[in-house]
């Protein structure tokens, strides 16, 4: 009995955990104007607008930090366009429509404009 009251609290914990891993990203794509981010009613209102973010890195060979040459990697945040919330579908996730400018996928960074 032991064993599976164990395995029962650690799926719980690793699932409710799951979330946070993922807040501020695009979630599920569910066509080329829009996608569910995992930011919820708690973090945005409808009609608010979020940008889309992804990263562009430079130099380096890979991974973080300074490649065998000493060539160290940079990375910055690019924006790729924004898009506006439509709908709140839980505490965690909402949906965003973009204009359709732009391409972007599940683990595109977003975060409400300021």
């Amino acid at each position: 009995m032991k064993p599976i009251l164990m395995m029962t609290t650690l799926v719980f914990l690793l699932s409710s955990c799951a979330h946070n891993f993922m807040r501020g990203t695009v979630a599920m794509k569910t066509d080329k104007k829009t996608a569910h981010v995992c930011l919820g009613n708690n973090d945005v209102k409808v009609g608010e607008t979020l940008n889309f973010y992804t990263n562009k890195c430079t130099g380096g060979g890979g991974g973080g930090g300074a490649d065998r040459d000493g060539d160290v990697r940079e990375c910055e945040m690019e924006t790729l366009g924004t898009g506006t919330v439509t709908k709140l579908l839980n505490n965690h996730y909402s949906e965003v429509t973009t204009d359709g400018s732009f391409k972007f996928g599940e683990g595109t960074l977003v975060q409400k404009q300021k």
